[in-house]
């Protein structure tokens, strides 16, 4: 994403500069008016060709659970009514992490040089997401901070939650695929060698099952050198075509249509779209801004481009529920709970009632998913197992035919 540098005017007369990644000039400046400067000059930076600081310069990212930590223990310093400033440099101070206090460190002094803490903050998108810091904004300019960054850190314990039991429930298949993977290179590699040897000595036509291990012998132990680099070559397409615009629509609808991971990975979205609509909602943030915000940052863009059709019916003088409700991905369930809260004013109350559910049905979902894996992976060790007996057993078979009929 490109970057581009500004100099704008404070409320107060001060000028203040910086820079802001972001995809086109149009949205620095919104950002800035949002943020309540004005733009007195705005360029794109250019970088150089080989920027080797950039290449070797360790990435900022922090781990899932300090930055909770931080969210929660930056909450209550601004409930305490402490200063951000003496808040952020006693943060950075004891933090364990090494990248975050340099972050922390560094957000303080562009405070000190006259940012405010969301324009600092947005400064470095490796730790802090545009969810987080777009709802610092509406914490800012709603004086509700401190409750803004207690539902954030909320919302991040339950990804992380999910996160944790998504990867242990998947440990019994991830194992099972790599003792299978062990197998089959173990059988390829040594034993195909000994057979193929036998199997060469009778003039006989191989089975379909033995000529593919043969031919997979082959060019695991005499064509590695364009075996290996072809693989790293495809990893490296499909790594290409998942960032593209294209890729990425298809990759995330494939995800919606996985069995048995398909419906969690919809409930999962769901469930980020309840909380993160609340959390901007209740910022005082506007609708719109809200459902822009919340459309990039779901997770999913075939989610993320129905939640821009409910802002576009939001625009058009409709509201959320009647373009949820049309739509082919959010359950009818959800769009009339939304209806009802945009009739009675508890839209808020509402939110938290999906996210309340979707959150049950996401650990019902996730205590389950060993079990509701379990036939697949059956099913598919039973396909290995068959398939490689059958190619080592079959020309057994069709040369005790052969000394029969020789006998």
């Amino acid at each position: 994403m490109p970057s581009y540098k500004y100099k704008a005017q404070t409320q107060e007369g001060k000028t203040v500069s910086g820079s802001i990644a972001a995809p086109t000039e149009a949205v620095v400046t919104a950002r800035l008016n949002k943020q309540g400067y004005l733009p007195l000059s705005i360029a794109l930076e250019k970088a150089p060709i080989l920027d080797l600081k950039a290449i070797f310069k360790p990435k900022e990212k922090a781990k899932p659970g300090e930055l909770v930590m931080f969210t929660r223990q930056f909450a209550t310093i601004v409930k305490a009514g402490v200063p951000i400033l003496t808040g952020l440099e006693a943060l950075s101070e004891q933090s364990e992490s090494p990248m975050l206090s340099k972050v922390l460190k560094d957000v303080r002094q562009d405070i000190e040089g006259g940012a405010s803490l969301s324009q600092a903050i947005d400064k470095h998108p490796g730790i802090f997401s545009e969810l987080y810091v777009n709802s610092v904004v509406a914490g800012e300019a709603g004086g509700v901070l401190d409750k803004v960054l207690l539902r954030l850190a909320e919302m991040m314990e339950r990804d992380m939650e999910t996160s944790t039991n998504v990867t242990t429930a998947m440990r019994y298949p991830i194992l099972t695929v790599l003792a299978m993977g062990i197998a089959s290179f173990v059988l390829v590699v040594f034993v195909v060698p000994n057979f193929n040897s036998m199997y060469a000595r009778f003039e006989t036509n191989l089975p379909l099952p033995t000529r593919i291990l043969v031919a997979a012998n082959y060019i695991v132990t005499h064509m590695w050198y364009i075996f290996i680099p072809s693989l790293m070559g495809i990893g490296y397409a499909f790594h290409r075509f998942a960032n593209t615009k294209i890729g990425r629509w298809q990759i995330d609808s494939l995800k919606l249509k996985l069995p048995v991971f398909g419906k969690l990975f919809t409930k999962v979205a769901m469930l980020r779209f309840a909380t993160m609509f609340n959390v901007l909602n209740e910022s005082g943030l506007p609708i719109l801004r809200t459902l822009e915000i919340v459309s990039i940052t779901i997770g999913n863009v075939v989610m993320g481009k129905e939640v821009e059709n409910m802002r576009q019916s939001v625009a058009d003088g409709r509201g959320i529920s009647n373009s949820m409700m049309k739509s082919k991905i959010f359950p009818p369930l959800m769009g009339h709970m939304i209806a009802i809260g945009e009739k009675t004013g508890a839209l808020s109350d509402m939110l938290k009632s999906i996210s309340e559910y979707y959150d049950l049905e996401i650990k019902s979902t996730v205590k389950n998913l060993t079990t509701l894996i379990e036939p697949i992976m059956t099913a598919l060790l039973g396909m290995v197992v068959l398939g490689m007996a059958l190619a080592i057993f079959l020309p057994l078979w069709n040369m005790i035919k052969l000394f029969r009929g020789a006998a």
